[in-house]
């Protein structure tokens, strides 16, 4: 079963990049999936707006009865469902009980970072409510590769949760943002239009089965070149 991913965290920290990014995965690899734009600044409604792949579905709402209706006709199709929760706490706890996973992404940033784990403290106090077995975890979202005394900083804060964080980060700030300029997914954009293009596409498939949309990253044949911790990515 396609997992439900639910993204969200209490500073603006990518959760828009990273449900497009994720989308544009699902879709290059045939999978049909409903986007839900619950956030409040509306950039992945923005995003359709420019044309989206025919296996993509931007839907625009807050409302929560919508939300979970949207998720329960996903998982009946056996679609893939991302959930730009946005930065609000009620917001962001309702959509992490509909998912079967919570992405917290954190940026290059101390600031990020508090959020992040701010966030994470609000999703483990909703502990033993929603969907079972679900879990939540961080992903390093936009940052850069350059190790530094911020980039031991923000290992440092998330550090101090038990919360797991993956592996891959997602570093090609530019060509993931691409899209919300031209339209489109980083695998149907031209490889002109931004840098590293090519390196974002592979860590977004590795970082898609990390979560299960593709699979697990056990079924890959050799560990994904764009595998890196927090620190590395940082």
């Amino acid at each position: 079963m396609i997992p439900v991913i639910s993204i969200g965290s209490l500073k603006t920290s990518g959760t828009s990049t990273l449900a497009m990014t994720l989308a544009g995965v699902a879709a290059a690899a045939e999978i049909p999936v409903v986007v839900i734009d619950a956030a409040r600044d509306g950039d992945l409604a923005a995003w359709a707006q420019a044309g989206l792949p025919a296996k993509v579905t931007v839907e625009r709402t807050n409302d929560p009865v919508v939300i979970e209706q949207l998720v329960r006709a996903a998982r009946r199709r056996g679609d893939a469902a991302i959930i730009d929760a946005g930065d609000e706490a009620e917001m962001i706890g309702l959509c992490a009980r509909l998912a079967d996973h919570a992405l917290i992404p954190v940026r290059f940033s101390p600031l990020s970072a508090y959020s992040a784990l701010l966030t994470d403290q609000l999703l483990t106090a909703d502990t033993g409510t929603g969907r079972k077995g679900r879990d939540r975890c961080f992903v390093a979202s936009a940052v850069t590769a350059i190790p530094s005394r911020v980039a031991r900083s923000v290992e440092a804060i998330i550090g101090t949760s038990e919360t797991r964080r993956l592996r891959i980060g997602l570093v090609q700030r530019a060509a993931y943002e691409a899209p919300f300029l031209h339209g489109g997914t980083i695998f149907t954009l031209p490889d002109e239009v931004a840098p590293g293009l090519d390196r974002a596409r592979a860590e977004a498939a590795s970082l898609a089965y990390e979560i299960g949309i593709l699979g697990r990253v056990a079924d890959l044949p050799e560990a994904p070149a764009a595998e890196a911790d927090m620190r590395d990515a940082a």
